[in-house]
């Protein structure tokens, strides 16, 4: 689980924080959180929107980091990531329902809309929406079978080699219940096989 930030986080708490301070903290937090956007910054660190965002202009400009806009909301990278297919996954990643629903097509590849809002509980519409933006942003692929749209992930390789490298926690949990899964999938053919 990620840690809370907030603008003492690296100073005793009687200890005024100056702007570069807040720039500091800022930044870690983006280093931290590949592709969190700027509400998610704001709520995090407790920061006014305005000092955010001055700091986070100050941290492009020099260098540190980079932005990208995707629908509606822009995201922030550390500079040192420059795949522009990783900056994407890594917006969707920040947003818990996409990364479930992202998580669930690794694990159960061709789900249905269906699927993933029993999964979810939420709604067809809401579902649909999901899927609609990560098919728009490539991460996703729907198949229709007749009236059935059964979705995959485009690219399964990568997002999982995005996930190793920046939520591994995740990719841990999923590695166990991967391999659960791979166990009694064995143990079931081999006592069909013994029949």
């Amino acid at each position: 689980m990620k840690k809370r930030y907030d603008a003492t986080y690296y100073h005793d708490s009687n200890v005024i924080v100056d702007s570069s301070d807040n720039r500091r903290v800022v930044y870690q937090f983006i280093e931290d959180n590949p592709g969190v956007h700027i509400r998610k910054i704001i709520k995090s660190l407790g920061l006014a929107a305005g000092d955010t965002q001055y700091h986070l202009d100050k941290l492009q400009r020099e260098g540190w980091i980079k932005s990208l806009k995707i629908g509606a909301h822009r995201h922030y990278y550390p500079a040192d990531i420059t795949d522009e297919k990783d900056e994407v996954v890594l917006a969707f990643l920040m947003h818990d329902t996409a990364r479930d629903i992202l998580v669930r097509l690794i694990e159960h590849p061709g789900s249905t809309q269906g699927d993933i809002a029993r999964f979810k509980q939420l709604s067809a519409p809401t579902i649909n929406w999901y899927m609609s933006r990560l098919i728009s942003a490539g991460i996703v692929v729907g198949v229709r079978e007749g009236r059935i749209i059964r979705y995959f992930i485009q690219d399964i390789g990568g997002l999982i080699d995005t996930l190793i490298d920046y939520y591994p926690d995740i990719w841990n949990s999923m590695a166990s219940r991967l391999v659960g899964m791979f166990v009694r999938i064995s143990s079931e053919r081999l006592k069909k096989n013994n029949k």
